[in-house]
């Protein structure tokens, strides 16, 4: 008895968290006609990201930012996670590769991944230029994101992407005043120095004001790397 008491604890323990997950979704049900418009934004975002289409790209967000509004979605929830077309068939690279060559991508993907997080720059190159020439024999912009033709991205990959969103949204001066505040922030964070953290978030959150960047957007995401 204690036995079968312990194994159904366990299972209640795993399902609890993707119980609340899903009723967290299931909250943010948008109607069929607003998902339709989201998703088209999305397709549209994705896209102009791609060609660096920087007037379009914010054009997108604000349409996706309205409707997250609308459904008291936080703003910082990646734009994929809303969309219904994410990671799904409508990805036009997604299978186009033969199987060999998507092995061996695979292969570049996940060992540039690896890189990355131990800084090995001159591996993070070559992986990266064997996977440029992978792009090249199929006619894939160089801009693609890698996790986009990847066969073995995961989650992680698109809430890493969409991360970077809101990287590279300030002029060179402001961004330059923005990582002073920020790592002046981070300085007085470790000391506890409350009243100085308060002036840099005031600062940081001015700059954002400026850019219309949602105040619930973490700093570190819009300060250089």
């Amino acid at each position: 008895m204690r036995k079968l008491f312990g194994i159904a604890f366990l299972l209640l323990a795993v399902a609890l968290p993707a119980f609340a997950q899903y009723r967290q979704w299931q909250q943010w049900n948008l109607s069929s006609d607003d998902q339709r418009r989201f998703d088209s934004y999305f397709s549209r975002w994705q896209d102009s990201r791609q060609r660096n289409d920087h007037d379009e790209v914010v054009s997108m967000e604000k349409r996706m930012l309205d409707i997250y509004r609308h459904y008291n979605i936080p703003a910082e929830t990646p734009f994929w996670r809303v969309s219904s077309n994410a990671r799904s068939g409508q990805n036009p690279w997604r299978g186009k590769l033969s199987a060999d060559d998507q092995g061996r991508f695979d292969s570049y993907f996940l060992r540039w991944q690896d890189y990355r997080q131990r800084n090995d720059l001159d591996q993070v190159r070559s992986m990266e230029k064997r996977m440029q020439d992978v792009y090249a024999h199929y006619r894939i912009p160089p801009r693609t994101p890698y996790f986009w033709v990847a066969s073995n991205a995961g989650d992680r990959d698109w809430d890493s992407w969409e991360a970077d969103r809101w990287r590279g949204r300030l002029s060179p001066d402001d961004q330059r005043r923005f990582d002073s505040y920020y790592s002046r922030w981070l300085d007085y964070r470790r000391t506890n120095n409350r009243s100085e953290m308060s002036s840099m978030e005031r600062r940081m959150q001015e700059v954002m004001s400026h850019y219309e960047i949602p105040p619930a957007i973490p700093y570190e995401q819009i300060a250089s790397r």
